[in-house]
């Protein structure tokens, strides 16, 4: 396997696309490499930031945990991803914990770094608040579903997408890995593992999706579409 150089990582990030090639490979130089093991904690809710971090390979979920113990996933990044650059500009402490799901390599990117990067940058300045704005969006739809969508309605909505996604053809249905543990998409979908068990056993009893022990059957896509 070839190694995979900092300065790669950079350019898979769309708001460094306007950086010129030898601030491209500067910037790279201050990225620190860090892996986790699965279930490893990457960065807790409250504590202080040390900057933003980009998904090199593996998974990792992002979650508020209320004062009930209950937690709420906010999204899934896989390789590519970003998150935690919030803080890095607004100098509070992390919005939320990070946790892998599976062995993971992340890119730490400072926050000094940063900050310097985008005072001099106004292009990237620019590409980071579209980045915000469609995070914000994305942020404000889950909002909307937790709010006024039953859990049946959100389930769907994640098995339809992960379907749509990454469902491979065969003559059963799309087939989905399981990717997540029940618990986890309880946290995802605003509910309990409980609820989630009985509404997949519901969905299955239709005929609309059929449950294995790592992968989905989405028998009738349509259906699936029509409780999204």
């Amino acid at each position: 396997m070839i190694a995979r150089s900092p300065l790669d990582d950079v350019l898979r990030v769309p708001y460094f696309a306007a950086l010129r090639a030898e601030e491209q490979a500067e910037f790279a130089r201050e990225l620190r490499t860090h892996t986790y093991a699965a279930r490893e904690l990457v960065m807790v809710e409250g504590e202080p930031s040390r900057g933003f971090y980009l998904v090199r390979s593996g998974r990792v979920r992002i979650f508020r945990t209320g004062a009930d113990g209950r937690e709420q996933i906010l999204r899934l990044a896989s390789a590519g991803d970003t998150f935690g650059e919030v803080p890095v500009f607004d100098g509070g402490p992390n919005p939320a914990t990070v946790e892998a799901l599976d062995l993971a390599e992340m890119l730490l990117v400072p926050n000094d770094a940063v900050r310097r990067l985008v005072a001099r940058n106004p292009e990237v300045a620019s590409a980071l608040l579209l980045h915000f704005a469609r995070r914000l969006r994305s942020f404000t739809e889950l909002v909307e579903q937790i709010s006024l969508q039953t859990v049946q309605n959100r389930i769907a909505r994640y098995l339809y997408l992960l379907a749509r996604e990454e469902g491979v053809s065969t003559p059963e249905g799309l087939i989905v890995p399981r990717t997540i543990t029940q618990q986890d998409l309880a946290a995802l979908v605003g509910s309990v593992r409980e609820v989630v068990s009985r509404t997949l056993k519901v969905m299955e009893a239709d005929r609309v999706i059929e449950i294995r022990r790592r992968e989905f059957v989405i028998h009738d896509l349509t259906a699936l579409g029509r409780l999204v």
